[in-house]
């Protein structure tokens, strides 16, 4: 290889060295740039490119310093969130009027025992909409049974019809324990009944189709009273179809009991007896808990 006249070769040497230090630095440089990712493909030497990038943060740093004396400062912002996990806001809940509009109810008759036949003769056409319990757990969702029942009693009198008003020839599967039935407003059929027994709670409505919009409001205003009315001493016949075993369950006007009675002791057609002094040791042991 030929040389240009006056070549030395620390000259070769020299040119070779510098260009080896630029390229060195524009490798070192364009791995800080290409940032983390670049960084890792470099294998052995990620700890040599995160010092470089280290250094080159501090000399930016101290430049900036120099220029402007001192990092800027911004007081803290607020910023708007709906609420605060730590101090949840619920919101004011309605005055209990209007929450919910009361059923407007006129008159509200009460159903006998013996006039069971004109009521069915009347609204033979009704369809029927049932109400059990709601998600709002009122005192009509929340209360047992018996003590509802026992309320019913002393606000109107014994119940329309029982297990005792029908034939008992078959077991009396899906029939209730106790159904009052009404009239309101002259015009509305409403019937309330028991849902489970005396093991449940809360009671089931049905009212004609035309108000099952209404509903609610029309149970809450018809059976308002009970929350305020005392218990009155009753007792109905009551069949455990898990068990297939028959009781007497009722409110002596001390405490609730729950009698197991035989099917012997059933009269077709005759409702039960209040025994105002009870010495079963039976209905002792299987008395429901107070509601």
């Amino acid at each position: 290889m030929r040389h240009p006249p006056g070549w030395h070769p620390q000259e070769g040497f020299r040119s070779g060295a510098l260009c080896a230090v630029y390229l060195l630095g524009w490798a070192f440089l364009t791995m800080g740039l290409a940032g983390p990712a670049a960084a890792q493909t470099t294998g052995g030497d990620e700890s040599l490119i995160e010092r470089y990038q280290d250094e080159r943060y501090r000399a930016l740093a101290r430049r900036h310093l120099r220029r402007e004396g001192t990092w800027p400062t911004h007081p803290p912002m607020a910023i708007p969130t709906p609420t605060d996990s730590l101090r949840l806001v619920r919101p004011t809940s309605a005055p209990p009027a209007a929450q919910s509009p009361t059923f407007p109810l006129e008159d509200v008759r009460p159903v006998r025992h013996l006039e069971r036949g004109w009521f069915r003769e009347r609204f033979a056409d009704a369809e029927w909409s049932f109400l059990g319990d709601t998600s709002d757990h009122t005192f009509l969702d929340t209360t047992r049974t018996p003590a509802l029942r026992a309320r019913l009693q002393a606000e109107f009198g014994d119940p329309t019809q029982t297990l005792a008003d029908a034939p008992l020839d078959d077991p009396p599967t899906d029939r209730p324990q106790f159904e009052y039935w009404f009239v309101v407003n002259d015009s509305i059929p409403v019937q309330v009944t028991d849902g489970r027994g005396p093991q449940g709670r809360g009671l089931i409505v049905a009212a004609d189709r035309a108000y099952r919009d209404q509903l609610r409001g029309l149970r809450d205003t018809l059976l308002a009273p009970l929350r305020n009315v005392g218990t009155a001493p009753h007792v109905d016949y009551y069949y455990d179809e898990r068990r297939e075993r028959w009781y007497r369950a009722g409110f002596d006007g001390q405490s609730f009991f729950l009698t197991p009675i035989s099917r012997g002791d059933i009269v077709p057609g005759r409702r039960p007896r209040l025994d105002t002094v009870r010495t079963s040791k039976a209905s002792a042991s299987s008395r429901p808990s107070s509601p």
